[in-house]
């Protein structure tokens, strides 16, 4: 009995908090749920396992080791990074290739975006990337914590309980449509609304979190422990969103912006993460954790 009612405690707190906080949002307009409902998914994670679940090692059960060899889990979130940079990257290049949002070599977005004084110059900005990609390596690292929260819930404690369950594979699916579904307090206003923009994307982005479950949880059972998916999540919240998507965009194109057709949300996106999963599969050490 215990064995399902810590999955049903984890579920109930990581989705009842980002609803309360949202209320403390309505009421006083204070912006803090996109970093305290991180948190939200550490405190359900950490009351299921210590008080509910109560497994012998939590540290192992929910994922957290083994960090050793260090060399090894060290070279799988340099992985994660690179392999979130470069899916972006593959995403922006398919989008410009087909004409679903068009490049822009004077980088108009990225001028808007951190230098707006400098719209309207021609040729690259090297030094306006350069400072807008310090700034989100340093916003990267800054959200690491935060990112370790969400990573230590959903494929560290509950990737592991599922997964017993259901296999991983339905896991990884069952996960993900879960987490789009946690994030809709991030959709709606006052009054439970909802505006065109939110509505026109809350559908494609639930479908991208199942494939960025797919591939964050390829990391985390090809190193067997999560501090990859932690890098990778870290990163397409900052590097991927701040820059590798801005860098040649075309400001005159961003009110066509489409959940689904552009960037990781849309479908050239989800085609890039599928084969980056596969290849993750296909390139797994056997040693590892069984599919």
């Amino acid at each position: 009995m215990a064995e399902r009612r810590d999955v049903g405690v984890f579920l109930g707190i990581a989705f009842a908090l980002p609803w309360l906080l949202w209320v403390v949002e309505q009421a006083t307009g204070l912006r803090i749920n996109f970093f305290a409902a991180m948190l939200s998914v550490a405190v359900a994670t950490y009351v299921a396992t210590r008080w509910v679940w109560r497994p012998p090692s939590i540290a192992r059960a929910t994922a957290l080791v083994p960090v050793r060899p260090i060399r090894r889990t060290l070279g799988y979130c340099l992985l994660a990074f690179a392999l979130f940079v470069a899916m972006s990257a593959a995403a922006v290049a398919l989008n410009a290739a087909t004409g679903i949002y068009p490049a822009d070599f004077a980088a108009s977005a990225l001028r808007q975006a951190y230098a707006p004084d400098t719209m309207g110059q021609t040729g690259f900005p090297w030094g306006v990337a350069g400072q807008a990609l310090f700034a989100n390596l340093a916003q990267f690292a800054l959200i690491l914590p935060l990112a370790f929260c969400e990573e230590w819930g959903w494929r560290g404690y509950l990737l592991n309980r599922l997964g017993d369950r259901l296999g991983t594979w339905p896991a990884l699916i069952v996960i993900g449509l879960i987490c789009g579904v946690w994030h809709l307090p991030f959709y709606v206003g006052p009054w439970f609304s909802m505006s065109a923009d939110a509505r026109a994307s809350i559908v494609p982005f639930t479908i991208f979190c199942v494939f960025f479950s797919v591939v964050l949880g390829m990391l985390r059972l090809a190193a067997g422990s999560i501090w990859p998916a932690v890098v990778g999540h870290a990163v397409n919240n900052t590097v991927v969103v701040g820059f590798v998507q801005v860098v040649v965009a075309d400001q005159d194109a961003v009110p066509s912006i489409d959940g689904w057709r552009t960037g990781l949300s849309g479908w050239q996106g989800w085609a890039v993460m599928l084969t980056a999963a596969a290849a993750l599969v296909a390139f797994r050490p056997r040693s590892r954790q069984p599919l």
